[in-house]
């Protein structure tokens, strides 16, 4: 007796993953970095096929602040909106920004 299987949807053009069986229950994966510099900022994307479902991507940033690695999940609309402004700054404004958002962080943070 043959079973009707649902076919697998085929993976999303970031996917990195090696699919090695025909099981339409995968998890797609994508590792972008490490990105040079101290931070070593490191990208990653997962997203789920279960049951016919594909679930919403998720993404996750690591870096690291001196000798401690941080993670943070990347929403959507953030990874857009920090893309679109880190796209339009010349290679001199980069020192700059990172000059200001050190400022706002001290700020911020209740000094100056």
């Amino acid at each position: 007796m043959q079973q009707n299987l649902p076919a697998s949807m085929p993976c999303p053009p970031w996917c990195k993953a090696e699919h090695t069986d025909a099981d339409p229950d995968r998890t797609h994966a994508a590792v972008l970095g490490p990105f040079g510099g101290p931070g070593q900022v490191v990208i990653r994307y997962v997203q789920a096929d279960t049951d016919g479902t594909r679930y919403p991507a998720l993404g996750r940033l690591s870096y690291y602040v001196g000798e401690q690695r941080r993670v943070r999940d990347l929403e959507p609309t953030d990874a857009y909106d920090w893309g679109q402004v880190i796209a339009g700054l010349d290679i001199r404004s980069f020192t700059e920004f990172a000059e200001a958002l050190g400022t706002a962080a001290r700020v911020l943070d209740g000094g100056l």
